[in-house]
């Protein structure tokens, strides 16, 4: 009787034993105690058509610049603030934006600092003196697909998001995701798209230069051999477990008879 429960058992075990280690799941690897790094390569994010922009400016007279900042004259001849606060810029299909004053001004092409001194340097004529001007992307997209807690598109308020924070806002890889190959889809200004490989359990990533993410980028964590397997050992133990429980209960009720 017990040699049988353990021979019914054996195949339940064998099918729920893990065969993943630490090492296959951990990030940036490394046998040092200490490592240093280069300083990062980041690449400063490029603005491109679609973007939405806030454009904030600061000036030794406020009235002049109100209109940037999301201030308007009422009839009461009283500053009044928009709802939110910024005025935002939608990037045109030839990267431009309409500003107060100043009518259209190309910024596609350019990163958050090039484009401040473009506005900067346009200002300058219109006040007679170098403003302060600040730019950021409020529609920061990328998306996070596959073997992730949560997949899904997400938006990087400051304009700026690491690999490792991506995947921490998608409640990180699942322990079927692959680690040494993430694949990076990365659409660049040309029009043009690649696919990058990284591999997350390297410590060099850390120096890469798709380090940062870019706007839209898209990272895609590919499921390891054993999710593949998952389906067909969790329907394979399903069907253990209902011939395992019929056969103990046929064993039971055998055992009971021949007793008597």
């Amino acid at each position: 009787m017990k040699r049988l429960l353990v021979l019914l058992f054996i195949p339940i075990v064998a099918l729920f034993a893990g065969c993943g280690t630490t090492k296959d799941l951990a990030y940036l690897q490394t046998m040092e105690k200490q490592v240093t790094l280069e300083r990062s390569r980041l690449q400063d994010t490029k603005i491109v058509a679609k973007d939405i922009l806030t454009v904030k400016v600061d000036a030794s007279n406020p009235e002049l610049v109100a209109a940037f900042n999301g201030i308007y004259w009422n009839p009461q001849q009283q500053y009044t603030s928009s709802s939110t606060g910024v005025n935002t810029y939608l990037v045109d299909r030839e990267g431009r934006i309409q500003l107060p004053y100043l009518g259209l001004v190309k910024v596609g092409g350019c990163t958050l600092r090039e484009a401040e001194q473009v506005v900067r340097d346009r200002l300058e004529v219109y006040l007679n003196e170098k403003p302060t001007v600040n730019i950021l992307i409020q529609n920061f997209r990328y998306s996070v697909l596959g073997e992730v807690q949560h997949p899904g598109a997400f938006i990087a308020p400051n304009g700026k998001v690491s690999i490792l924070e991506a995947l921490a806002n998608a409640g990180d890889m699942t322990i079927y995701g692959i680690r040494d190959d993430v694949k990076l889809f990365r659409e660049n200004t040309d029009g043009s798209s690649m696919i990058i490989s990284l591999n997350l359990k390297d410590i060099s990533l850390l120096n890469s230069p798709y380090f940062y993410l870019q706007q839209g980028d898209v990272l895609y964590v590919l499921p390891n051999d054993a999710k593949a397997s998952s389906s067909t050992l969790s329907t394979s133990a399903s069907l253990w477990l209902s011939a395992s429980s019929i056969g103990i209960a046929l064993v039971n009720l055998m055992f009971t008879i021949f007793r008597k």
